[in-house]
């Protein structure tokens, strides 16, 4: 099994005090500033009592916390100060954990590079020169790099495995709504959910626990069913990903997991029909109401006036079409019904009319490693020139347009050290069910 960073922590904890293990946690946050990895780090944190007792946290700079500036990474949040804690943050303060810093961000959570033009760029742990992924990357670097065993972040569509894929931890989102909602610098409520970086699946499983109150169920002690939805998700991949996904594959097939080959008939298609479409519509919505909940000056901005302090050229583009209106209501009730479609596919492949049910989708989190640092448009892919954000979220992203819990596992590295990963997926609700499924999926590839 993976090391739990937690146990790690209590350990150090045993042999000298949470005061010590928190003060060295915020000695490390500012030692990787050269990677851009957080936007505030914390002056003094007293430990908490819990299960989490002096165990540091990081929090991703779109989630409200009581103590810190909540940036967005944009400039017209620079000083926002909310005042308040987002829901997981609420539950793991009470569990005892103590909140290091924010981490830094793609502007707005709008991107999946983290090459913040405004807060600057989070570099990847693994080659300074590479992305760290996003729009979670602060938090996956402070993961990757040791200055804490935990960090949350956020998933709209990938912005929690992407950067788990490419620094090499485990990423968690939870089904939309498991974690709560509000309190969040937001893209889309039908969309958005906070989640957690760790460096186990145990770690994740104790985080969700905490935040949600349901504990994961016991090994059924039967084999595991994986779809492996080739066509679509194993498409056009880098050589290097086809490769270590295959290894893994095998590997899981050698520890008695049995593998059927599935489709999620026309998920990519859908996605692409109704995705976008529920952002911009929600999103020209759904932050100006964040704000209008600020208790400061902020509370008067609107999506017009957060537009123009965007400094990210990719996060203005997609603002800018939030804010022309070219989706309107009656696009956007027509985008949901598209989205049900895509909800009954995964549900017809994960749970086929008179065959055994599937514990869970599996597939490579990303079809390329991190590409370089600067590459915001397009980056190259097998000899051409491909989108860069469309190309790294096309396996994340219709999952998290249908809401659905999914998990990012270390699988391997390229040549160079790159870090790879796979993803699990399965159906709205069964989070504590893909959980369980993770750790034997784990175990099995750290073999």
């Amino acid at each position: 099994m993976q090391p739990s960073g937690v146990d790690q922590v209590r350990e150090l904890i045993s042999s000298s005090s949470a005061e010590a293990v928190v003060a060295a946690s915020l000695q490390r946050a500012r030692d990787v500033a050269d990677l851009g990895t957080f936007i505030a780090v914390a002056d003094r944190v007293e430990p908490g009592a819990g299960p989490l007792a002096g165990v540091p946290l990081a929090v991703k700079d779109n989630l409200d916390t009581s103590d810190l500036p909540t940036t967005g990474g944009t400039p017209a949040l620079r000083d926002s100060r909310p005042g308040r804690d987002q829901h997981a943050v609420a539950r793991l303060r009470a569990a005892g954990a103590a909140v290091i810093g924010k981490t830094n961000l793609h502007e707005l959570a709008l991107g999946i590079t983290s090459n913040n033009a405004a807060f600057g760029p989070v570099r990847n742990p693994h080659d300074a020169t590479r992305s760290a992924g996003g729009s979670s990357g602060g938090s996956a670097v402070a993961v990757a790099t040791g200055v804490v065993p935990l960090a949350l972040g956020t998933d709209t569509g990938g912005s929690l495995r992407v950067p788990a894929a490419h620094c090499g931890v485990v990423g968690w989102r939870p089904t939309t709504g498991r974690w709560g909602t509000g309190r969040t610098v937001p893209i889309s409520r039908t969309r958005d959910t906070a989640g957690v970086l760790a460096t186990s699946v145990a770690d994740v499983a104790l985080v969700d626990e905490i935040v949600t109150g349901e504990s994961a169920p016991a090994p059924s002690g039967r084999p595991l069913r994986l779809g492996v939805p080739r066509q679509g998700f194993f498409d056009d991949l880098h050589p290097e990903v086809a490769a270590c996904t295959e290894r893994a594959l095998e590997r899981l097939a050698a520890s008695g997991v049995e593998l059927v080959e599935v489709q999620v008939v026309d998920a990519h298609a859908l996605d692409t029909e109704c995705g976008f479409r529920i952002v911009f519509f929600e999103v020209a919505q759904d932050l100006p109401a964040y704000c209008a909940t600020l208790p400061g000056p902020e509370s008067a901005l609107t999506l017009a006036d957060v537009l123009a302090q965007v400094a990210s050229p990719d996060v203005r583009g997609a603002l800018e079409a939030a804010a022309s209106g070219v989706v309107t209501e009656e696009v956007h009730a027509q985008a949901m019904a598209t989205r049900d479609r895509l909800r009954a596919a995964y549900a017809a492949a994960l749970r086929p009319a008179g065959a055994e049910r599937l514990d869970a989708l599996v597939y490579p989190t990303v079809p390329l490693p991190a590409p370089p640092l600067g590459d915001d448009d397009t980056t190259e892919l097998n000899g051409q020139q491909v989108p860069v954000f469309l190309t790294t979220i096309r396996n994340t992203g219709p999952g998290s347009t249908a809401g659905m819990p999914a998990i990012s596992l270390p699988a391997g590295t390229t040549h160079t050290g790159l870090p790879i990963g796979i993803s699990l997926e399965s159906l709205p609700g069964e989070d504590a069910a893909l959980l369980a499924s993770a750790r034997r999926v784990e175990a099995a590839l750290v073999r």
